[in-house]
């Protein structure tokens, strides 16, 4: 009996000890990637916007590439839903409001 618990013991170290280089092993070469494919920059996506009335900026790669959102026209409702305090209530009735002229900008931006 006891040979058996310690031969399991050993197949469940060595599966964790070979799991775990497998994910290191897939990170560290995620990481490789990175640095080859951006220069070793962040690759994250980052949103900025500069005045309310400009158009904000979604930044991918590392800055590679650029792409500009345009913000939809706020309605009164939209305005009083920004008093509320920040929850999952408050975005979900932006979302409602927001829908519709959202949707229609973004046709047009692409063209359709």
């Amino acid at each position: 009996m006891k040979k058996r618990i310690k031969k399991a013991a050993l197949i469940a170290a060595l599966g964790y000890c070979s799991v775990m280089g497998l994910g290191f092993g897939m990170l560290r070469a995620a990481q490789q990637t990175r640095r080859t494919l951006y220069g070793g920059t962040p690759v994250m996506a980052q949103i900025t916007q500069q005045r309310e009335e400009t158009p904000a900026e979604i930044a991918l790669g590392g800055g590679e590439w650029r792409l500009q959102i345009p913000q939809p026209e706020l309605s009164g409702a939209v305005k009083a839903a920004d008093v509320l305090p920040p929850s999952m209530g408050k975005l979900l009735l932006r979302l409602v409001f927001l829908f519709d002229s959202a949707a229609c900008q973004t046709a047009e931006t692409i063209g359709m």
